[in-house]
């Protein structure tokens, strides 16, 4: 039987994930709501997904990623959407793709594959995802922070615990937003939902409520662990594209304020190709802008380079200690209501060192 519900499709290069689980949210306040579980978004877990939608599902969220030329368009076969949300060009996979333009137009598939009375939800601050306005017929909703934005935030601020606060606009309503999820960069995942939810026809009061109670559900993406010694463990090891790193940090520096140490413990970045040199240059940049107190770097030749960077700007660099466990080396290090962030390539298995970390004390 066709699925006579309404089918979303989302993309981007970073925080998919993120948006993905605080849209469920804001829909599940209209209507019952079926999406593709963390990172389902290729075409071996894709199929699964749709095949398990309950037909009386009103929406169904489908998070599509993107590793070649022709890998969306192909998903949007299998499932044609009637919105579709890009999120943001990133660098995640420019080792592939060769370029930031060759990852725009294979995302841009999305949108290009939207009947004539479908809408795009395309993030107006980033200019290579407002320029596929061109890509469609459907109608366009912008959402961002700029004026020119249908869905917009002002007065974005961050509260103690990291979790951000806004004003929502759209139309002639608005509304104060508190996030329960931390991380600055989140608000625009929050107005990528919000767009997405507007076009699916929820009404404004029910996705501010759904946006102050979504949480992440899909773990390891800013996830806040609290320990004992008051020492806090930032859990963001699912992933590190470049963006996602320089939001990260970020984060860090917002719950450390003044008052607590800030501690990253970073990884190298995979899948960069030519670019892995500058990029590791920009997050070392990075570390220094916001001055993280001490940075623990693992990986190889590019980690070196990151730490040697942050070193000649005068801050603190080390690389970890191999002869022991990552999680014991870096608690070494650690005062009581230190402020650590944990983030790198997948393939580092950061994640369990989190954890582990998360368990420990300081003596």
């Amino acid at each position: 039987a066709a699925y006579t519900g309404t089918v979303i499709a989302l993309t981007g290069s970073a925080g998919k994930t993120s948006t993905k689980d605080i849209l469920e949210t804001v829909l599940s306040q209209h209507g019952p709501t079926a999406a593709n579980e963390r990172s389902f978004n290729n075409e071996i877990g894709f199929p699964v997904t749709v095949s398990r939608v309950m037909p009386d599902s009103r929406y169904l969220v489908l998070e599509m990623g993107a590793r070649g030329k022709g890998h969306i368009a192909s998903l949007c076969q299998m499932a044609r959407p009637r919105i579709a949300t890009v999120l943001g060009i990133g660098s995640a996979h420019v080792g592939e793709f060769g370029s930031q333009l060759a990852i725009a137009d294979a995302k841009a598939e999305i949108v290009r594959a939207l009947p004539d009375h479908g809408v795009a939800i395309l993030n107006g601050d980033d200019p290579l995802v407002a320029a596929m306005v061109h890509d469609t017929s459907a109608q366009v909703l912008l959402f961002g922070t700029g004026s020119h934005c249908d869905v917009r935030a002002e007065e974005i601020s961050v509260n103690s615990h990291g979790q951000p606060n806004f004003t929502l606009h759209h139309g002639h309503h608005h509304s104060l937003v508190q996030l329960r999820v931390h991380g600055r960069h989140n608000v625009t995942n929050a107005l990528a939902a919000a767009a997405t939810a507007i076009a699916a026809g929820v009404p404004f009061d029910r996705i501010v409520t759904g946006l102050t109670e979504a949480e992440l559900s899909s773990g390891a993406r800013m996830e806040i662990l609290q320990r004992a010694d008051g020492v806090t463990i930032i859990n963001d090891a699912f992933n590190a594209s470049p963006e996602s790193v320089i939001a990260a940090l970020d984060a860090l520096a917002d719950m450390a304020g003044t008052n607590r140490r800030s501690v990253a413990v970073l990884g190298e970045m995979a899948e960069l190709g030519d670019d892995a040199p500058a990029w590791h240059d920009k997050v070392a940049d990075k570390v220094l802008a916001v001055g993280v107190d001490r940075l623990i770097g693992i990986g190889g030749a590019h980690t070196l380079r990151m730490i040697g960077t942050v070193r000649e700007g005068s801050g603190h660099a080390t690389e970890a200690d191999s002869t022991v466990p990552l999680a014991q080396h870096v608690n070494t290090l650690l005062q009581p209501r230190d402020v650590v962030l944990v983030k790198g390539a997948n393939a580092l298995g950061l994640e369990a060192t989190a954890r582990e970390l998360a368990g420990m004390s300081t003596h």
